[in-house]
């Protein structure tokens, strides 16, 4: 079903059921001009370190893009434009491109479903993801991820341009502000004129 002029909730929209429980949801309302098409939505779940993706089209159905599985416990799940962001406190960012339909990681995205309980001593050879400090809070303007972290940084990222480093392929993520004291960051708000 469409979104109609109405008031109230209406169901867009049912997964296939899921083995394990979903701990966070983002949704893209609209991705313009993207390998998905114009009319496309986009809906991500995620448990633990495992994100599943789905395109979901006018008529109400959607098509999985993908399982992925990060390596690490997620703590935040968010699009910014087109991009699917995932964070962890442990200090990895991970960023799914929506033109290449990958997620960029040093040595590529795993696209396996592991047991939903995490189980940290049964890990497969992972890929690592873009790994700054401890991450605190977060925010986002316009194309521009910005990242506070527990060491009085703050980071920033422009996901419409995805910067790569060019030693090692990484997204290139860039410090903005150190705090002389090295405070936590522990809350982003930013507004873009």
């Amino acid at each position: 079903p469409r979104m109609k002029e109405t008031s109230g909730w209406q169901q867009v929209f049912s997964s296939p059921r899921l083995d394990w429980v979903i701990e966070r949801v983002a949704l893209n309302a609209k991705v313009l001009g993207g390998a998905l098409g114009d009319h496309d939505k986009m809906v991500a779940v995620a448990s633990c370190s495992e994100i599943i993706l789905w395109a979901l089209q006018a008529d109400g159905n959607g098509s999985e893009i993908g399982v992925f599985h990060l390596g690490v416990p997620l703590e935040a799940l968010f699009f910014v434009g087109n991009q699917l962001i995932a964070t962890s406190h442990t200090g990895k960012i991970g960023v799914w491109n929506a033109v290449t339909k990958h997620w960029q990681v040093s040595t590529g995205a795993a696209a396996t479903r592991l047991s939903p309980r995490c189980p940290q001593n049964s890990l497969p050879s992972l890929p690592q993801i873009q790994d700054v400090v401890p991450i605190n809070s977060y925010d986002a303007a316009g194309t521009f991820l910005l990242l506070g972290c527990n060491n009085g940084s703050i980071y920033y990222v422009d996901v419409q341009k995805f910067p790569l480093r060019m030693k090692d392929n990484d997204l290139l993520v860039t410090e903005l502000y150190r705090d002389p004291t090295e405070d936590a960051v522990t809350a982003l708000s930013v507004y873009l004129t």
